[in-house]
């Protein structure tokens, strides 16, 4: 995958997360860091994403859905995968658990397992959500930018090389690793479902290109 950055795979990106469910961390810190890792959720994303977007009113976790295009950086809406006893499923059960602990936007009835459903699902310790900044290039600018989602991250121990989006990257490794297997354009045609990135965009991140000799003997000695 011609990309800069360390890259994990998905039991490294699951290892990484539970190291930062305990001490200084808990369970939203966790869950954050497997949202980036293995469903492609940008700093965006999981500043916006709401209670209701992940939870039924039955309290049942969502097994997929669609996330609108007024979520994304790129405009454009896609489709994210939680599934069914799965570490993105378990992991949203423990961000429950932790705001009904906490008292943190809870409701006084069962109804989405007990939370309010307008509110931001992440929260921080302090029980807000993690805002959008302005620009202000010029008056009535409208563009935003998750910085306090980014200063989050970069709060996170992380390897050297690791980053959201370097997170954001190695799921697309790992579904590219599986999928193109069965043939690359059925492959890119997934992931961009799964990512709202172009084809052209998605073919430079993951067809490999030729390593030089230079390149080779330097990743020996890595």
């Amino acid at each position: 995958m011609s990309v800069r950055g360390k890259l994990l795979d998905y039991k490294a990106i699951i290892n990484l997360a539970t190291k930062h469910s305990k001490g200084e961390f808990n369970e939203v810190d966790e869950a954050l860091i497997l949202f980036a890792g293995l469903a492609y959720f940008s700093a965006h994303e999981l500043s916006l994403i709401k209670v209701e977007d992940l939870i039924t009113d039955r309290g049942l976790i969502v097994i997929d859905g669609v996330l609108p295009a007024s979520f994304s950086a790129t405009g454009k809406e896609r489709y994210f995968f939680i599934g069914d006893n799965t570490y993105l499923s378990d992991t949203i059960f423990k961000v429950i658990e932790w705001r009904l602990k906490n008292k943190l936007g809870c409701l006084d009835r069962s109804l989405f397992a007990g939370l309010d459903p307008k509110s931001k699902f992440f929260l921080k310790d302090n029980g807000k959500g993690y805002a959008l900044n302005y620009k202000n290039r010029f008056e009535g600018d409208t563009v935003t930018q998750p910085l306090q989602m980014q200063r989050k991250f970069k709060s996170f121990y992380f390897p050297e090389g690791v980053t959201l989006t370097t997170l954001q990257n190695s799921f697309i490794e790992n579904v590219w690793a599986v999928r193109s297997r069965d043939g690359t354009f059925q492959a890119i045609r997934d992931l961009v479902g799964l990512t709202g990135l172009s084809k052209e965009t998605l073919r430079t991140k993951c067809i490999r290109e030729k390593a030089s000799i230079q390149d080779v003997l330097e990743n020996l000695y890595k």
